[in-house]
């Protein structure tokens, strides 16, 4: 089956699923809608009744002209064209119970004496709350329900009774089913319709993406094949991802660049390990030699680091989520990692300040988290100057959570700034002289990704001096 014909029938389908699902759901509210107006009816009935009874006080008289009245309501030759629908058959009915819910009225003459204490109408309504049920005449039909409403008698600001008016569901589905008669063909040409706006819509859509599909089997068959252009932005995108993607796979590039990288890396600690252990073969004095073998076990820590680092933005990468989640305060970590690096901002003689009062909690992974800060407030200390200045800030706006690391350093030259995440780019530290393995904001910039967030860092911030590096969390994740 073609696409454009997969397309087709995926978008009548779901129109067709969407149309009986929303149609559903308008039944319910219809229904729902037309039994709210005849209760809201029913309870004005129901307190005209309980009105008369208690004018009559619950007397023979009483049931005697409301009796009457009901019998002449029944003999009356209704004729009402309510829109499309004709009315005419009375269909209101009425009993009256005393305190203990034994019907002393009805318009039913067989229920008088009957016990109906145990319906909610009555049930309720004798206790003084609002009484209402709907009963089905046969519990095997669903359009056999009955609506029951109650109201008080009131005697001597006693409850002394309740007055019940009825009236079945049929005359209420009547007009919900023109309703819905009406709606069901609206939507039916609008089903159709849009059945021939879409494949039309196909037909534009698909002609340009089959001969993208054209090309691509070109590609992957070794041909040379010519890119075809297309007046649709999406599809003219999607066409150049695809020549794109073929320089990626032709060249291997990115490969390459990442085995390149990694084998000039990892060159350096080898070699000089490899000259640490051939002169500590050779007879040389205790201390070189102590020399030496530290200069090895550095270059193994910095070669184990590295490869710790790589296997740790590997395993995020692959990362589409987080395997867990617990409430972080994101202030309370920062002041963790504050007090963790104590031993490099203290030397220095530099001040970290954590300047908020955010009490706002995040959900996230607390030593990713604490292992991401770290990276960045340890980079602040390192392109810091002695004696400067380093000022944490969060604040809450709408629903995210934005943290800054501010410092005093040189800043972030020109040149660096859009290489600043890649993997393996590193600048040097201005006490040391030295580079670091590169890996660092490459970490922190998963490891925020993962949390739904954004990082951005920017450089200088103050007379043309210092780094600000924002990062934005969302309060929920």
């Amino acid at each position: 089956m073609s696409l454009r014909r997969r397309l087709f029938l995926t978008l009548c389908l779901v129109v067709l699923i969407g149309f009986f699902a929303i149609a559903r759901w308008i039944r319910g509210e219809l229904r729902n809608s037309y039994s709210q107006v005849v209760e809201e009816i029913l309870v004005d009935y129901a307190h005209v009744i309980s009105a008369h009874a208690e004018a009559h006080r619950l007397s023979a008289d009483g049931f005697k002209s409301l009796d009457q009245v009901f019998k002449q309501y029944k003999t009356h030759a209704i004729n009402a064209k309510i829109f499309d629908f004709v009315k005419q058959t009375p269909a209101l009915e009425l009993y009256i119970t005393d305190l203990n819910g034994v019907v002393i009225y009805s318009t039913k003459p067989d229920q008088i004496g009957m016990n109906f204490s145990q319906w909610n109408d009555v049930y309720r309504t004798l206790r003084g709350e609002y009484g209402a049920r709907s009963t089905r005449l046969d519990s095997k039909v669903s359009r056999s329900s009955v609506y029951y409403v109650a109201a008080p008698i009131i005697l001597d600001s006693k409850i002394v009774g309740a007055a019940t008016v009825y009236k079945t569901e049929s005359s209420i589905l009547m007009f919900l089913d023109q309703a819905l008669n009406r709606m069901f063909m609206g939507g039916l040409f609008s089903v159709i319709a849009l059945g021939l706006i879409g494949g039309l819509i196909m037909l534009w859509i698909t002609l340009p993406l089959e001969r993208l599909r054209t090309y691509a089997l070109d590609v992957s068959e070794g041909r040379r094949g010519l890119l075809p252009q297309s007046k649709i932005k999406e599809v003219r995108h999607l066409g150049e991802a695809f020549e794109k993607m073929r320089v990626s796979l032709e060249g291997k590039k990115t490969v390459e660049k990442y085995t390149q990288t990694l084998t000039h890396e990892l060159k350096s600690p080898l070699t000089a390990i490899k000259g640490a252990a051939e002169l500590c073969l050779e007879e040389i004095d205790r201390d070189q030699q102590k020399r030496f073998l530290k200069n090895i076990i550095e270059e193994s820590n910095r070669s184990h680091v590295l490869l710790e680092q790589l296997l740790k933005i590997a395993a995020l990468e692959s990362k589409r989520e987080l395997d867990q989640k617990i409430d972080i305060d994101p202030i309370e970590v920062l002041n963790e990692t504050r007090e963790a690096l104590v031993g490099f901002w203290k030397p220095k003689d530099i001040t970290i300040d954590v300047n908020t009062k955010l009490t706002q909690l995040i959900k996230g992974d607390r030593l990713l988290l604490f292992q991401a800060f770290r990276n960045l407030i340890q980079n602040a200390i390192e392109f810091s100057e002695r004696g400067s200045h380093i000022d944490i800030t969060a604040e809450r706006s709408n629903e995210m959570i934005t943290i800054k690391i501010i410092d005093q350093g040189a800043g972030i030259p020109d040149f660096a700034k859009d290489r600043i995440f890649e993997k393996f780019y590193s600048l040097e530290r201005p006490d040391t002289k030295r580079k670091s393995s590169g890996l660092g904001l490459s970490f922190v910039k998963e490891v925020i990704e993962l949390h739904r967030g954004r990082i951005n860092i920017a450089s200088p911030v103050n007379n043309g001096h210092g780094t600000c590096v924002t990062i934005e969390f969302p309060r929920k994740i």
